[in-house]
C-alpha cells in the first residue's frame, strides 16, 4: 500500500479511497476507546455498517457518540435523539415535568421533523402523563398530535387541535372518541361551542342516530330541529309498504307530526310549519279513516283535493263534505273538483242536477270542459247555451264540431279576428269555411273589425 506522504506524487491514486478509510479508522478507534469497549476490524465494521455500531452504541446508551458519529458520516441523528430523549425520560423520574421538558427540548429541536409525538407517547407509558401533554404540543402534524391527545385523556385539548386542522377525518375521531367516553349532556356542551364538531356531528347523527340528534337539539334550545326531525320520520314511516289499508303504522306517524306542530307552535318564527303540521295531521287522520272504511289504500298521503275528487268518485259524499268543511275549502275549488270527479266517473244526472242547485260560482264553462274532455258533446250542450260570453260560447260550439254554432255567437261577439280563427278549425269543411267568410265580410262591410 502507497505511503501517505506519496499520494501527492502519484497521480493515479484515489483520493476518494483514503477519506473514506481514514473516516473508518476514526470511528473504529473511537469504539475502542477504553469507556466504550467496542474493538472491531475494519472488516467486522463493513459486515456490521455504521448503522448496526450507532444502534450497539445507543442500546449501550453511549449517546454522545453515536450522535457524533452519525453527524460526522451524514447520517440522520432521528434515532440517536429519539432514543437519547425516551432513555433521558426514564432514568429521571427525579426531575420535574417543567425542567426535564426544557432538556429535552433543547435536544429535540437538533433535528427538524423528528416525532414529538412519539416521545410524548413514551413519557405517558412511563407514567408521567403531564410531561407527555406538554410535550405533545410541540408536535406540528395534527394526525399524530389528536391521537396521542385522547389516548391521554386530553380529550378538550384534542377537540381543539382537531378543529383547528380543518381534517374533518380527525375531527370524527375526537367526536366518536368523546361520545363514548362522555355522558350525554357533556358531550353536548364539549361540541356545542365548536361549529365544524357540530355539523359533522349533526351530519351524521341525521343518517343514523335520530334519537340521540334531538337530545342534542332539545339540550341546546332548538326545538324547531327536533320538530323537522319528527316530521322526516313521519314520512319515512310512510315509505314502509305497510303502511297501507289502515296500517297501524300511520298511528305512530300521526303522533309525530303532532308532536311536531307542537313544538313549531313554541317559536314565534315558525307560524307557517306550526300550522302546516296541524292540518297535515289532521289530514293524514281522515285519510287513515277512509282506507279504514274503504279497505282501499288510496288516501293517504294524497292531497286535499285529490282526497276530495276521490270520494266523489267513490260515491262517498259526506267524507268529501267533511273534507271539505275541515279544511274551509272555497266554493270555486269545491266546484272544480266535483264538476271533474263526476265527469270521471260519467254520472251526467248527477252533473246536471249539480249545475242547477244553485248558480256555479265557476260559471258553467268547467261543465263543458268536463263534457268535452270526456267526450260527451250531447252532454256539453246542456251548457253551452248558458255561457255568457259569445266568445267562450263560439270556441264551446266550435270544439263540438258545430260551425253554424260557433259562427253565429262569433258574429254576436263582432269579433272578426275569432272568426278567422274559428275558420281554421273548420278548414276542412267548405261549407263552415264559407259560412265564417260570408260572416266576416258582414262585419267589415258594417266596419267592424
Amino acid at each position: 500500500m502507497a505511503k501517505p506522504f506519496a499520494v501527492g506524487f502519484d497521480s493515479n491514486f484515489q483520493r476518494d479511497r483514503i477519506q473514506e478509510m481514514c473516516k473508518t479508522l476514526r470511528v473504529l478507534n473511537a469504539a475502542r476507546d477504553p469507556e466504550i469497549g467496542i474493538p472491531l476490524s475494519i472488516q467486522q465494521y463493513k459486515s456490521l455498517t455504521a448503522s448496526v455500531l450507532i444502534g450497539r452504541l445507543i442500546n449501550a446508551n453511549c449517546h454522545l457518540l453515536a450522535l457524533r458519529i452519525s453527524e460526522y458520516l451524514g447520517m440522520n441523528q432521528e434515532v440517536v435523539i429519539m432514543h437519547w430523549a425516551c432513555s433521558k425520560i426514564t432514568a429521571s423520574l427525579a426531575i420535574p415535568d417543567v425542567t426535564l421538558l426544557e432538556i429535552l427540548l433543547d435536544k429535540l429541536k437538533l433535528c427538524k421533523g423528528i416525532s414529538y409525538a412519539a416521545v410524548a407517547a413514551h413519557a405517558d407509558k412511563s407514567g408521567r402523563r403531564k410531561l407527555a401533554a406538554m410535550l405533545v404540543e410541540h408536535e406540528p402534524r395534527s394526525s399524530k398530535q389528536v391521537p396521542l391527545l385522547l389516548s391521554i385523556g386530553e380529550e378538550d385539548t384534542a377537540l381543539v387541535k382537531a378543529t383547528e386542522s380543518g381534517d374533518t377525518d380527525l375531527v370524527y375521531l375526537v367526536i366518536f372518541h368523546i361520545w363514548q367516553k362522555r355522558p350525554a349532556l357533556e358531550f353536548f356542551g364539549m361540541i356545542q361551542t365548536r361549529p365544524l364538531a357540530c355539523d359533522l356531528f349533526t351530519v351524521y347523527a341525521r343518517c343514523y342516530k335520530h334519537e340521540f340528534l334531538k337530545d342534542f337539539f332539545l339540550s341546546t334550545g332548538q326545538l324547531q330541529e327536533v320538530a323537522f326531525l319528527l316530521w322526516k320520520e313521519s314520512w319515512e314511516l310512510g315509505k314502509n309498504p305497510m303502511a297501507s289499508n289502515g296500517s297501524a303504522l300511520h298511528g305512530p306517524r300521526i303522533k309525530r307530526i303532532e308532536k311536531a306542530h307542537s313544538l313549531f307552535s313554541e317559536t314565534k318564527e315558525h307560524t307557517f310549519e306550526s300550522k302546516a303540521a296541524e292540518e297535515h295531521a289532521k289530514l293524514l287522520r281522515i285519510q287513515h279513516e277512509l282506507e279504514v272504511s274503504t279497505k282501499q289504500a288510496i288516501f293517504v298521503d294524497s292531497s286535499i283535493s285529490d282526497t276530495i275528487r276521490t270520494c266523489i268518485v267513490l260515491g262517498n259524499h259526506r267524507a268529501a263534505m267533511k273534507v271539505k268543511t275541515e279544511f274551509k275549502v272555497s266554493e270555486k275549488r269545491w266546484y272544480w273538483l266535483k264538476v271533474f270527479a263526476l265527469a270521471t266517473k260519467r254520472d251526467w244526472d248527477a252533473l246536471e242536477r249539480f249545475s242547477k242547485e244553485k248558480r256555479p260560482p265557476i260559471g258553467y264553462r268547467p261543465f263543458v270542459e268536463a263534457c268535452v274532455d270526456a267526450d260527451e258533446k250531447g252532454e256539453a250542450l246542456k251548457y253551452i247555451p248558458k255561457l255568457v260570453d259569445p266568445r267562450e260560447r263560439a270556441e264551446a260550439y266550435a270544439r263540438i264540431g258545430m260551425a253554424k254554432e260557433a259562427a253565429d255567437a262569433a258574429s254576436q261577439a263582432k269579433d272578426g279576428e275569432l272568426l278567422g280563427r274559428l275558420k281554421l278549425t273548420f278548414a276542412q269543411n267548405a261549407a263552415a269555411s264559407s259560412i265564417f267568410d260570408t260572416l266576416r265580410d258582414r262585419l267589415s262591410f258594417q266596419g267592424v273589425s
